[in-house]
């Protein structure tokens, strides 16, 4: 549902904020991100139902967490992989518009058409998660997404190309976000609330990491189409990290079903 949200802002909250930053005002754009927070915070305060605190919390027992291979796996798997979106998302307006040729006013309106992607996305990858293991679907999704940002490539000089592997590749990194999140959570037995953190860390990670190898072929004179090939790149790292974590389960499924016969015999 988290995830759910963040898609619902990119097909609102992105294309508004870009439509003002156009017609006005960074400045109002950034006065827009203000009240809405300050409406959020006031929402949070009114509705949001008292919890009580966990008790018999062990602090050392949590952090334990970050002691398991199989979460640091998951953690790169995350920032890398995830960062391939970011690369292609963060520039994807001088894309549409200095080599697809679309205008300025066109972008707010396809920020939306990626942002319905990834809402489709987001769905059909709880259904993908709980069909396959999510590893397995983590590594099938992070490989879907080094496809599509390859052929965004190579084809986005054409509109009606470029709009439909816009809406194509949103859906294919947002169908990201069930899977990653289920396994964060099965790899913590006990520290469930700081695996999920550690995931949207991961996840922000990735946000910042793609915007920043994104831009070095720019700085260095390459098209707005290059980021794609760089998305592509750590799309496929992220895919090796998700296969190594499903070569590892099975490995350690095997030493605990040799251990439980060597038990009983």
């Amino acid at each position: 549902l988290m995830f759910m949200g963040l898609t619902i802002a990119n097909i609102l909250g992105v294309p508004l904020g870009t439509f003002i930053g156009h017609n006005f005002s960074w400045r109002i754009s950034f006065a827009v991100v203000v009240l809405v927070g300050l409406v959020t915070l006031l929402s949070l305060k009114l509705w949001l139902p008292a919890l009580e605190a966990a008790k018999n919390r062990d602090l050392k027992a949590e952090l334990s967490f970050f002691k398991k291979r199989e979460a640091w796996i998951i953690i790169m798997m995350i920032s890398i992989g995830t960062g391939g979106l970011f690369t292609w998302y963060s520039y994807i307006a001088p894309l549409m518009t200095d080599v697809a040729g679309f205008s300025a006013d066109a972008v707010t309106y396809i920020l939306m058409l990626a942002g319905v992607g990834m809402l489709v996305g987001n769905y059909i990858g709880g259904i993908l998660a709980d069909k396959f293991s999510p590893a397995k679907a983590s590594a099938a999704l992070l490989l879907a997404m080094a496809v599509t940002l390859t052929i965004v490539h190579y084809i986005s000089f054409s509109q009606p190309l470029a709009l439909i592997m816009t809406f194509i590749t949103g859906a294919v990194a947002f169908a990201l976000a069930a899977p990653i999140q289920m396994l964060m959570i099965q790899s913590a037995k006990g520290s469930e609330m700081l695996a999920a953190s550690a995931s949207q860390a991961s996840f922000n990670i990735g946000n910042a990491l793609g915007a920043f190898f994104g831009g070095l072929p720019l700085v260095y004179g390459f098209d707005y189409t290059s980021p794609a090939y760089v998305g592509a790149a750590m799309a496929l790292v992220g895919a090796f990290f998700a296969i190594w974590l499903i070569k590892s389960k099975a490995t350690k499924g095997v030493a605990a079903s040799k251990e439980k016969y060597a038990m009983m015999h």
